[in-house]
């Protein structure tokens, strides 16, 4: 190997490689937390991650389209998401005092206790991978 990489014209390090996989592999560690940690609360990642959009959008207070462009979803899964949270009482449903065509979505006191609840257990689970993302990070290039 060589200091540039394992072929000539390759600009990058050995250690850019590693840094990625090492990135990696704690992303995939710290997904398989959150998967466990959801389903022990009896959650799915997805309802935490919709949860967590809700409550950091501005005014807490979210459209289904929004939330739907935040999770990377179709509108009707949003819909169908935002169904199945209003459904289990972590969140309700509103229409928007400015804009009857939308509907706003927000937590409902237990919605937000149980929020709250997970981003602790999240917090706490993170443990080495943080580490191990941040000087990853760091040792990537940047452009």
């Amino acid at each position: 190997m060589t200091a540039k990489g394992n072929r000539p014209g390759h600009d990058l390090e050995d250690a850019h490689y590693v840094a990625l996989a090492d990135f990696r592999r704690a992303l995939r560690q710290v997904m398989a937390d959150s998967e466990r940690i959801c389903a022990a609360s009896g959650l799915t990642t997805q309802r935490f991650q919709a949860m967590l959009a809700i409550r950091t959008a501005p005014g807490q207070a979210m459209s289904i389209g929004a939330l739907a462009e935040d999770l990377v979803l179709k509108h009707h899964s949003a819909v169908e998401l935002a169904g199945r949270l209003e459904q289990a009482g972590l969140v309700n449903r509103k229409g928007d005092p400015n804009d009857k065509r939308r509907v706003l979505l927000t937590l409902t006191a237990s919605g937000g206790a149980r929020l709250n609840e997970l981003t602790r257990a999240h917090g706490q689970g993170l443990g080495q991978s943080r580490n191990i993302i941040i000087k990853a990070l760091k040792a990537l290039p940047a452009d």
